[in-house]
C-alpha cells in the first residue's frame, strides 16, 4: 500500500492536470457506457413504430458518441501532460537524491543494477498512472452504469454481478501476492544479469587483454540460466490469473445471459430489457478481462515501483547544513585538527588524531606506503565522508558549515585515473566551467599541453573521446583533467598521482604548467599532491610522510633526506626511474 500512497503523492504534484484529465476521461467513459441504454430505447422505439422518436434518439446517440470521443481525446491529452510531467519531476527528484547520496553509497552500489532499477521504476510509474487512473476507472464506471441500469430488473442481476465481482477481487488479491513474490525473485536475478552485462561492456578491454571471452560467456550463461528459470516461474503466475479470474468473468457473463433468457421466456422482462442485458454482458466481458490484465500489470510493476521510491529512503550521512556559510575571499588555508576516521563502524581507523595546518598558497605533498591514508585525507577535505572525530576547516570555516556543492567549487582535483564523458574533447575540458569562452578553454588546454595531441585528432577539439574516454590514452586523459582544473581556477588544487601516466618529457611540461598555476604571484593556490613519483613532489614547500594514518615525518625534500633512518629516505633509496617501489617486501621490519 505504501508505494501506492507515494505514487499518488507524486501524481498530486500537478493536481490541475490530474483532475481535469481524469474528469474528462470519466465523462467520456460515462457517455460510452450509455450505449446499451440507447440500444434498449431504440429497440422500444422501433417496436412501437414511433419514427418521430427513433430519429431524434438516433441523432442524440450519434451526438453522444462524437462528444464522448472529443472529451476523451481532451482528457487523455491533459492526463498525458500530467503523467509525463509528474514522472519527469519524480525522476529528477530521485536522480538529485542519488547525487546527494554519500560517496560510500556509490562505491557499494552496482551501476548496472542502479541503471536497471531506474529504467524499470520509470516504466512502473507510467503503468500505474495509466492502469489506476484510466483503465481501472473505465472498469469501475462501466460496472456502476450497469448496476444503475439493472435497478429496473429483479435484484438477482445486481447480486450476481456484485457477488462475482467480489470473488474476482478476492482471487486477484491472493494471486497478486504470489505474483509479487515471483516478481521480486526475478527482479533480483534481472539486476544481477544487468550488472554482469554492464560490467562486461565497461571492462571489455580487460576481457580482451586476458583472453577471457569464453570465461565471461560462461559467467553470463550461468546467470542467464537463473534468469530464465525465474522468468518462467514469474510468467506462470499469469496463467493463474487466466484460469481463475478469467473463468469467474465467464461465469458472470453466462449467468447474466442465462438469467435474461429465463426472464424473457417467462415474460418477466421485455425484448428491449433482454437486449440491454446482452449488450452489457458483451461489453462487460472485455472490460473485466481488461481488469484482469490491469491487475497483472500492476502486480508486475509493484516491486519495481516500490524499489524506485525506496531510492528516496536511502539515508544521506554527509548532510548539508540548514544555514550554510560561504567564504567571501577564499585564500585556501586548510586546517586538520585531531581528525580520526574509519571506513564503516567495524573497520580499523585509517586516520588517527591527524593534525596539519596548510597555509594559503602552500604546496604540500603526501607520501607513504599504500594504505597510509593519503587519499583519505583528500576525500575528507572534499567531504566525501565526515570524520569520526576532529574538525577540518578552510579559511576558518568548518566543512560541515558549508554546502557540499559550494565546498567542492573551492577545490579542483586531478585524479589518478580520470574518466571522461562520452562527448567531445572541448566538452570535457569546458565541463569545469560551462560559461567559459572558447578562448579560455583553449588557453587552459594549451597550458596542460592538450593542444600537442588534439591537433592530430580527426576533428580536433570536436573529436568524441568515447565512453570513459576510452579513445584516449591514459596520459591524454590526465592532460584533459589537468586542463579542466586550470579552467576552473579553484583556490585549492589536489593532484592525486596526476602525472603517473605521463612520460618523463610530458611530466616535466605538465609540472611546469602546474607550478606556474599554483605559484602564480597574483593568484597563488594552495596545492595538495599525492605521488609515488618523487620528481613530482620535490618542489613542494613541505612533504608529509604518513604511515598507518599518522604523520611520521614532515619537512622539505632536502630536510627529509638528512634523516637517514626516516621513511622518506628509505623511499628515496628505493626509487627507480622516478618511481617509488611500493611492495611491502621492501619495507624494513618495524
Amino acid at each position: 500500500m505504501k508505494p501506492i500512497i507515494r505514487f499518488y503523492h507524486a501524481v498530486f504534484w500537478h493536481p490541475l492536470s490530474f483532475w481535469v484529465g481524469t474528469g474528462c476521461i470519466a465523462v467520456s467513459y460515462i457517455l460510452s457506457n450509455l450505449q446499451p441504454l440507447f440500444i434498449k430505447w431504440l429497440t422500444e422505439s422501433v417496436q412501437s413504430q414511433q419514427l418521430e422518436q427513433t430519429i431524434p434518439l438516433l441523432c442524440w446517440f450519434g451526438i453522444i458518441l462524437v462528444v464522448g470521443n472529443i472529451i476523451s481525446m481532451i482528457g487523455f491529452y491533459v492526463s498525458d501532460i500530467g503523467m509525463v510531467t509528474s514522472s519527469t519531476d519524480l525522476m529528477k527528484k530521485i536522480v538529485t537524491h542519488i547525487h546527494d547520496l554519500d560517496f560510500a553509497y556509490h562505491t557499494e552500489k552496482s551501476s548496472g543494477k542502479l541503471i536497471s532499477l531506474l529504467k524499470r521504476g520509470d516504466e512502473a510509474y507510467f503503468t500505474y498512472y495509466d492502469g489506476l487512473n484510466r483503465q481501472m476507472l473505465n472498469v469501475i464506471i462501466g460496472f456502476l452504469v450497469m448496476m444503475l441500469a439493472f435497478t429496473n430488473l429483479r435484484p438477482a442481476y445486481i447480486l450476481l454481478s456484485l457477488g462475482l465481482l467480489i470473488v474476482t477481487i478476492l482471487c486477484s488479491i491472493y494471486l497478486i501476492k504470489i505474483n509479487i513474490i515471483k516478481r521480486i525473485a526475478f527482479s533480483k536475478v534481472d539486476d544481477d544479469l544487468s550488472a554482469a552485462k554492464v560490467d562486461n561492456l565497461m571492462n571489455f578491454d580487460t576481457v580482451k587483454y586476458f583472453a577471457k571471452e569464453e570465461f565471461e560467456q560462461k559467467r553470463i550463461t550461468h546467470i542467464a540460466k537463473r534468469w530464465n528459470d525465474a522468468l518462467n516461474a514469474y510468467f506462470f503466475t499469469f496463467r493463474y490469473f487466466d484460469i481463475v479470474v478469467g473463468n469467474v468473468v465467464n461465469v458472470l457473463i453466462l449467468g447474466l445471459i442465462g438469467m435474461g433468457i429465463y426472464d424473457l421466456f417467462h415474460n418477466a422482462i421485455t425484448l428491449a430489457d433482454f437486449l440491454l442485458i446482452i449488450t452489457f454482458a458483451i461489453t462487460l466481458s472485455p472490460r473485466l478481462m481488461n481488469l484482469l490484465f490491469i491487475l497483472r500489470e500492476l502486480a508486475k510493476r509493484h516491486y519495481d515501483l516500490e524499489e524506485y521510491f525506496n531510492l528516496l529512503d536511502e539515508k544521506i550521512g554527509v548532510k548539508d547544513p540548514v544555514s550554510p556559510l560561504t567564504i567571501e575571499n577564499p585564500v585556501g588555508k586548510i586546517e586538520f585538527a585531531h581528525v580520526t576516521f574509519a571506513y564503516g563502524k567495524k573497520h580499523e581507523p585509517v586516520l588517527t588524531d591527524f593534525s596539519l595546518s596548510i597555509a594559503p598558497g602552500e604546496s604540500v605533498a603526501f607520501v607513504g606506503y599504500s594504505g597510509a591514508g593519503k587519499t583519505t585525507v583528500t576525500k575528507l577535505l572534499m567531504r566525501m565522508y565526515d570524520p569520526k572525530a576532529g574538525t577540518i576547516t578552510i579559511d576558518g570555516i568548518r566543512l560541515q558549515d558549508m554546502e557540499k556543492s559550494y565546498l567542492r567549487t573551492l577545490i579542483g582535483i586531478v585524479p589518478q585515473d580520470p574518466l571522461m564523458f562520452n562527448n567531445t574533447v572541448y566538452y570535457n575540458i569546458a565541463y569545469a566551467n560551462p560559461e567559459a569562452s572558447r578562448e579560455e578553454v583553449v588557453r587552459a588546454a594549451k597550458a596542460a599541453k592538450v593542444d600537442e595531441f588534439v591537433h592530430h585528432l580527426p576533428q580536433q577539439y570536436e573529436t568524441m573521446v568515447g565512453e570513459r574516454g576510452i579513445k584516449l590514452s591514459g596520459g591524454q586523459r590526465q592532460r584533459l583533467a589537468i586542463a579542466r582544473v586550470m579552467l576552473e581556477k579553484p583556490p585549492i588544487v589536489i593532484f592525486d598521482e596526476a602525472t603517473s601516466a605521463l612520460d618523463s618529457a610530458s611530466e616535466r611540461d605538465i609540472q611546469e604548467a602546474f607550478w606556474s598555476t599554483v605559484k602564480n604571484q597574483e593568484h597563488p593556490r594552495t596545492s595538495i599532491i599525492i605521488a609515488h613519483r618523487l620528481s613530482t613532489i620535490m618542489r613542494a614547500d613541505r612533504i608529509v610522510v604518513m604511515e598507518k594514518g599518522r604523520i611520521v615525518e614532515i619537512g622539505s625534500h632536502k630536510q627529509l633526506l638528512k634523516n637517514e633512518n626516516g621513511i622518506y629516505h628509505r623511499l628515496w633509496s628505493l626509487q627507480k626511474d622516478g618511481f617509488i617501489a611500493d611492495e611491502e617486501k621492501a619495507r624494513s621490519p618495524e
